[in-house]
């Protein structure tokens, strides 16, 4: 698959950071919830917080891990599976681009 043009690739690089806050308050808050559970012990909060955390590492690492331009399509099509970018928010990219992008997200 062909890499995206310089300016995406620029957007995507200034998204990251703030979309992996986002996600990473996602996660926070399903941590709380779980602490929150009065009827569970101890033990068992901390046993739903380590599942939900490998599950949602795994997640995280697949949306931003080796961000690089030649990976940069499947990423952002992570996060718009993931909801954390909106149809609106890829319109600020080229056409060739979101195309692509909803090619890989199976839109």
């Amino acid at each position: 698959m062909r890499q995206i043009s310089e300016s995406d690739w620029k957007k995507i690089r200034n998204m990251k950071y703030d979309l992996l806050n986002i996600a990473c308050g996602r996660i926070n808050d399903k941590i709380s919830k779980v602490i929150d559970q009065k009827d569970l012990s101890n033990h068992q909060k901390y046993l739903k917080i380590w599942e939900l955390l490998k599950k949602e590492d795994y997640q995280i690492s697949i949306m931003f891990d080796d961000l690089k331009r030649s990976t940069a399509l499947q990423k952002l099509a992570a996060w718009k599976e993931n909801k954390l970018i909106t149809d609106e928010d890829l319109m600020q990219f080229s056409e060739e681009t979101r195309s692509r992008i909803n090619l890989l997200a199976g839109i």
